[in-house]
């Protein structure tokens, strides 16, 4: 007999990829018992929303502008049950996705798998037909080798996990404040806790949203949450993007040296011209 499953994710805007989200989950084989849902946003029709499958709660985080890590905090310590699987509402799940999941799950391990992007934000859910067209970003291939796994942000889109383990790494760090880093900051801490990786051959989907590409929009919380990271741990997270900034003018160039510093902020036309249409 499976043990009782909690699902968690967080939404602000995307009540099509929830909706979505929702779907994938009533069409699985083994259904969770419940799905918390937490709000960073005031409450809206939506968050009204019911499944005949599973129980929904609805929580809110409304007190920040994008209050991510206090978001996730609170729907994993909303859980009524240890075994936990954490979505980003982008995310769609195949139709065995729960009883794999919950097999492979231990204590002391952390369980994921490779995500598909797809190009558009489906109008209905068909899992064997999005899959057809979905593709994978060729650089997170080291991050999903079965024989040497690597667990990195890209890991965070889902992941399952004890209670007793999310509890014992020290939940997501709430020091991490709007967009960025704290989901690499929560890998860091799993490999110092001598959390182990296991890969499934599932693979989720992601649904398209529109996105600035390097995240020029959220300069100030990825340079404050990026010399935080480095103040622990010594080393800066996310370089590829802090290269981008700095290449820019919007960081200074030497800020491995001298620490970072914001040089001026992006203006609305150098965020347009950075929106990009890539599903990665």
């Amino acid at each position: 007999m499976h043990p009782s499953v909690s699902v968690v994710t967080i939404v602000k805007n995307r009540i099509d990829q929830l909706i979505n989200l929702v779907s994938s989950i009533e069409q699985a084989d083994q259904k969770p018992d419940e799905l918390i849902v937490v709000w960073m946003t005031s409450p809206c029709p939506t968050s009204l929303l019911t499944s005949p499958c599973f129980s929904i709660r609805h929580k809110f985080m409304t007190h920040d502008v994008l209050p991510i890590t206090k978001a996730r905090n609170k729907g994993f310590l909303a859980c009524m049950h240890e075994h936990i699987i954490y979505m980003d509402v982008d995310c769609l799940c195949p139709h065995n996705f729960f009883t794999h999941v919950v097999e492979a799950m231990r204590p002391g391990r952390v369980v994921t798998s490779q995500i598909l992007y797809l190009c558009h934000t489906p109008k209905t859910f068909n899992y064997s037909a999005l899959q057809k067209e979905a593709q994978c970003r060729p650089d997170e291939d080291y991050c999903f080798r079965q024989d040497d796994p690597h667990f990195s942000g890209f890991n965070t889109y889902w992941f399952a996990i004890l209670l007793r383990d999310f509890i014992k790494i020290g939940c997501f760090d709430e020091q991490y404040e709007g967009f960025g880093v704290s989901d690499v900051d929560f890998t860091t801490r799993c490999k110092q806790a001598d959390m182990s990786l296991y890969i499934l051959p599932d693979k989720v989907l992601h649904q398209f949203h529109p996105r600035v590409d390097p995240p020029i929009n959220h300069l100030s919380d990825i340079v404050n949450n990026a010399q935080r990271y480095r103040n622990i741990w010594g080393t800066y997270p996310l370089k590829e993007w802090l290269h981008a900034f700095a290449q820019n003018g919007l960081i200074n160039q030497d800020y491995d040296t001298r620490g970072l510093k914001v040089r001026r902020l992006p203006s609305y036309e150098e965020i347009q011209a950075y929106m990009t249409q890539n599903p990665y």
